[in-house]
């Protein structure tokens, strides 16, 4: 088994599981993750997800390149559209994507981290895009995922050297949004994705869906996304229901309707 799936209350729980410990990226955990994903898409139960690695080295090490050295050229490209399927699938969930990441971070593993909605790390973790390194480039979303996450120059730096950069510089440009110290990178995202689960769950998907969308559209375009999306939620059960609950000095309680 590659993906470890569990549910959490309201939120789903992927863990990437290799017996080495790195975690790498064969074929068969695309397959795995993909199934998982289309799981949390065809239900009803998971307000949140989050993908973490099992052990204490590494969210994933990246491809697993002992498979990847025996693929012929046809089977390359089957591996990397399983894998660019799979990251464009966590990406367009409508559920928030946290990333937990407690360890190496590098490669696909680093791309499949950008394709998440949030970003927090264990202290001693390294991130990285090494593939100039060995001749090739991102490819599974790299270059453009993390030019989005980051800006040109830091994106640049990062792909241009290959350099491993730990948890705090990545705070620092922005790649990561925490970085958890002495405990468990696993529970605190959790408690982010209880925080999240809280609040009116179209509220939170819509509000996804209106980020997304504006990253790769003119500000007039994103405002007019964003107008539809306001009258989409107005007049919800749910936001009947926090009105209710302001009037009534009480907690509302959501049904995601």
């Amino acid at each position: 088994m590659s993906i470890i799936f569990r549910k959490n209350g309201e939120t789903a729980i992927l863990q990437l599981y290799r017996e080495n410990g790195y975690n790498a990226l064969d074929y068969e955990t695309f397959m795995q993750l993909h199934d998982s994903l289309l799981r949390i898409k065809e239900s009803d139960s998971y307000k949140t997800v989050i993908i973490t690695g099992s052990g204490l080295i590494a969210f994933t090490a990246g491809a697993d390149l002992k498979e990847r050295i025996n693929m012929d050229p046809q089977e390359v490209q089957d591996y990397l559209e399983k894998a660019r399927q799979t990251y464009r699938e966590i990406e367009s969930l409508r559920q928030p994507v946290i990333s937990a990441v407690n360890g190496l971070c590098i490669g696909g593993g680093l791309e499949m981290s950008l394709a998440c909605d949030l970003r927090i790390a264990a202290s001693h973790s390294l991130f990285s895009l090494p593939e100039v390194k060995i001749g090739i480039i991102p490819g599974v979303g790299g270059t453009q995922r993390l030019l989005r996450a980051v800006g040109d120059l830091h994106a640049k730096e990062l792909i241009f050297t290959g350099r491993k950069i730990a948890a705090e510089r990545a705070l620092s440009i922005g790649l990561i949004t925490e970085v958890v110290e002495g405990r468990s990178v696993l529970e605190r995202a959790i408690e982010i994705a209880e925080e999240i689960n809280m609040n009116a769950p179209l509220s939170v998907k819509e509000s996804k869906a209106a980020i997304n969308f504006g990253r790769s559209v003119t500000l007039e375009e994103g405002l007019l996304y964003e107008a539809e999306a306001y009258e989409r939620v107005l007049n919800t059960e749910d936001r009947n229901e926090a009105l209710a609950a302001f009037k009534e000095k009480r907690k509302p309680v959501f049904k995601g309707r």
